[in-house]
């Protein structure tokens, strides 16, 4: 009797454990669901644990040089491309301040494959991050495509002799550029008849001109042509050098034996010629005639010989002056 109640007992007890144990179990389940709802609700969806502080984006816009590939650019003229466009980029500022520091990608237009002639292409970009949205300004371009034509020239000189003062003349006028290569669409290049380097002179130039000239291309009319030339620079020196010449000065009266204040005088001229080298001539600005006035006491007439300049004639050689004593109070 006793041996069944004991075995009895250890039935109710095991029962009751086993009981405990599933209750524990259960409530270990329904802890990890809840915290699981928890994190689901704290953590935006699509996101991974942690990465709720990268959410913020950047959005800059970068000018870069613009590439034609595809195309051999000894054999074929290319015009109508721009040399630079505008891109912008967005994305985690990491990438984007990257990007723009480092442009280590390229915009590109892709000529492969494409015959002479007119032609609409859409802008590409490479080498930019695929974490990064981008968009292109302009979206495409127009190009024109030709067989390249390349003719050689030699270059001329031009300047305006108008500007050059009178009594100077140029010398031998020598360019740093001799020959050139003028390159562009066959029809256009057919079309130069010269390369010129046009020095820019001042009104009344007198001395010798060094300047860096930008050569042009002008057809039969002396319109410029539109080519790409190389090399496009050249340093021209034109010498400036003063020979004879002439000028017109005042002639200026100086009494001698009294004073002018007490006479007038009048002249058949008021101006004369002096004619001589310039640097003689430059720095005269006035004749002078001398009047003695000795013994002058009524209104006479004189021929009076100017005082001479070295080096310089005087034309004319003698001027007729009337003296007139004025009345003494």
């Amino acid at each position: 009797m006793n041996t069944k109640l004991s075995k009895f007992g250890y039935l109710i007890t095991s029962l009751i454990l086993a009981i405990l144990l599933a209750a524990y179990v259960n409530g270990q389940h329904d802890t990890s669901i809840t915290r699981n709802v928890q994190s689901a609700q704290k953590t935006p969806k699509g996101l991974k644990d942690g990465a709720v502080g990268l959410i913020s984006k950047k959005r800059e816009t970068i000018s870069v040089p613009l590439q034609l590939n595809g195309i051999n650019t000894d054999d074929y003229y290319v015009s109508g491309a721009p040399e630079t466009v505008k891109i912008t980029v967005s994305g985690s500022p990491a990438l984007v301040t990257s990007a723009k520091n480092t442009k280590n990608f390229q915009v590109y237009a892709d000529l492969k494959h494409l015959n002479e002639g007119r032609h609409t292409i859409k802008l590409k970009a490479s080498g930019i991050s695929n974490d990064l949205t981008y968009t292109i300004d302009p979206t495409d371009i127009s190009v024109d495509i030709a067989k390249k034509a390349i003719s050689n020239y030699t270059v001329q000189t031009k300047y305006d002799s108008q500007a050059i003062a009178n009594g100077y003349h140029v010398g031998k006028v020598t360019s740093s550029v001799h020959n050139v290569e003028v390159m562009g669409t066959a029809d256009v290049v057919q079309t130069v008849q010269s390369v010129v380097a046009v020095v820019n002179l001042p009104r009344d130039t007198k001395k010798s001109i060094r300047q860096d000239v930008t050569l042009q291309a002008l057809d039969e009319h002396g319109k410029p042509v539109n080519v790409a030339i190389s090399p496009q620079v050249t340093t021209v020196d034109l010498p400036v050098i003063g020979g004879e010449g002439s000028r017109q000065v005042p002639i200026k009266f100086r009494t001698e034996n009294g004073d002018a204040k007490n006479f007038e005088f009048s002249a058949n001229v008021n101006e004369v010629t002096i004619n001589g080298k310039m640097k003689d001539i430059e720095g005269i600005k006035s004749i002078t005639v001398p009047i003695d006035v000795k013994n002058i006491h009524t209104k006479q007439s004189l021929t009076v010989k100017p005082t001479a300049i070295k080096n310089v004639k005087i034309d004319p050689e003698k001027v007729k002056v009337q003296v007139t004593p004025k009345e003494q109070n």
